[in-house]
């Protein structure tokens, strides 16, 4: 996974994960469709493997969805001048309640990555300097500079 240095850069490369799992969602549809349009390729699969197949699926783009949470709750709080452990624990927290949260609506048991694992997709040095954060209130100076520009301004 790339690592994330900054509060923009984050944000980028969140969109552009998000972009990406968009597409995948897309490209699954059109598969499902056309599979749909021709009965045999699913015929040839036993009702156990149909179901196998499609819980190997949700469970997988349940996961792909959970490894974006971690990263992006850390930008978050840091963007919100939240310590670096709060920031961690609240990224902790959230994943294991998305977790549940999918389970409970039917969903698959997902697998969490460790809290090491994400930890080391960011870059905590560029975000926090002496556990305080360094870009409070960068996206929001950002985006008013943006809606001045929009604006005329």
């Amino acid at each position: 996974m790339p690592t994330i240095r900054s509060s923009e850069e984050g944000r980028r490369l969140a969109e552009a994960r998000w972009r990406k799992h968009r597409e995948r969602e897309a490209a699954a549809v059109r598969l499902a469709e056309a599979w749909a349009d021709d009965p045999f390729p699913l015929a040839i699969l036993t009702k156990s493997e149909q179901e196998r197949m499609i819980a190997a699926l949700l469970r997988q783009g349940a996961e792909g969805a959970l490894a974006e949470v971690a990263p992006s709750v850390a930008i978050a709080a840091a963007e919100h001048g939240i310590d670096r452990a709060t920031a961690e624990r609240l990224a902790d927290l959230t994943m294991l309640l998305m977790a549940a949260a999918i389970e409970r609506a039917g969903g698959p048991e997902v697998a969490l990555p460790t809290p090491e694992a994400w930890r080391e997709t960011v870059v905590w040095g560029v975000l926090y300097l002496d556990a305080k954060s360094r870009v409070v209130g960068a996206i929001a100076r950002e985006s008013a500079a943006e809606m001045a520009e929009a604006d005329g301004g």
